[in-house]
């Protein structure tokens, strides 16, 4: 049997140990190979408190994450940061990630590393057979960059 070809990446790890960092690192060091489309998500605070995220599109432009709309053709790599709870009270959003994987598109997904509850989303994009799960700590944060890329690189279809 033939080894499946990667096409999800996903990064997991615990809260603030940089996985919105490294994905916006990973995207800056992709962006000569290939055309992104996705978006970051920006916590927002007040008083040192958090209130929020914001959805920053690959393009720069900031919105709400929850009015965040992704159109027009497919890229070479999506990216989503996070999949998690909240992002999972929008049907259609947990469909189009879905059909996203299904499809074979290329895409940098983030993770919780654990969740109180099974979410039926991050179960699927951890099993299905073309992702790998990368886990960050201190002590690989940096250098998992470049093993992402460099296993980013491998996969894009060549023309």
């Amino acid at each position: 049997m033939e080894k499946h070809k990667l096409t999800v990446f996903l990064i997991t790890g615990q809260p603030g140990i940089g996985k919105t960092t490294l994905v916006g690192k990973i995207a800056a060091n992709m962006r000569n190979q290939c055309t992104l489309q996705g978006f970051f998500t920006d916590e927002v605070r007040e008083n040192n408190q958090r209130i929020g995220f914001d959805v920053v599109t690959m393009a720069g432009k900031r919105e709400i994450l929850a009015r965040e709309k992704v159109r027009g053709n497919l890229p070479k790599l999506m990216i989503i940061d996070e999949v998690g709870k909240m992002e999972l009270l929008s049907k259609r959003f947990e469909e189009a990630v879905r059909m996203l994987v299904l499809n074979e598109q290329m895409a940098l997904i983030t993770i919780p590393l654990h969740t109180n509850k099974r979410i039926g989303l991050v179960e699927f994009l951890k099993s299905y057979p073309q992702s790998r799960i990368y886990t960050v700590n201190h002590t690989n944060r940096d250098s998992l960059m470049r093993t992402i890329s460099e296993d980013i690189i491998k996969s894009i279809p060549k023309i």
